[in-house]
């Protein structure tokens, strides 16, 4: 799983044994930084300046902004505006809680090389 190929016949106890450990050594971290990861806030803005965004860690808009000459551009430009900053503050928080795993990842598996893109399509295609 995730890029390692495992020979069962190959496996020793104590390896089972250094997995737990890791495993629990994560969790231990991960339940840590869960408070810190609903703190996360996004930030974005229209490709104008005008329309700021706020998110939370899960993508739910705390705040829009608009700066009055946001609005010269009629509703259409408007509406664009708002969902581009949006967007934008949904990817940053999206960054800092990926930035966020990684760290605890790298943190409870010392000297491994964590590629979370890889991890992600390995999630992906599991639930499809």
């Amino acid at each position: 799983m995730f890029g390692y190929d495992i020979d069962p016949s190959d496996i020793r106890p104590r390896d089972i044994v250094k997995a737990e450990e890791q495993l629990d050594r994560f969790q231990a971290l991960l339940a840590a930084r869960e408070e810190q990861l609903t703190e996360i806030v996004g930030t974005g803005e229209g490709d104008s300046g005008h329309v700021r965004a706020t998110v939370a860690s899960d993508g739910r808009v705390i705040e829009v902004t608009l700066d009055p000459r946001a609005v010269k551009g009629g509703s259409e430009a408007l509406s664009e505006q708002i969902l581009l900053a949006v967007h934008r503050a949904q990817q940053n928080a999206q960054r800092q809680a990926d930035g966020l795993l990684h760290e605890t990842l790298q943190e409870a598996l010392p000297g491994t090389s964590i590629d979370l893109t890889a991890i992600y399509r390995q999630a992906r295609s599991l639930l499809d």
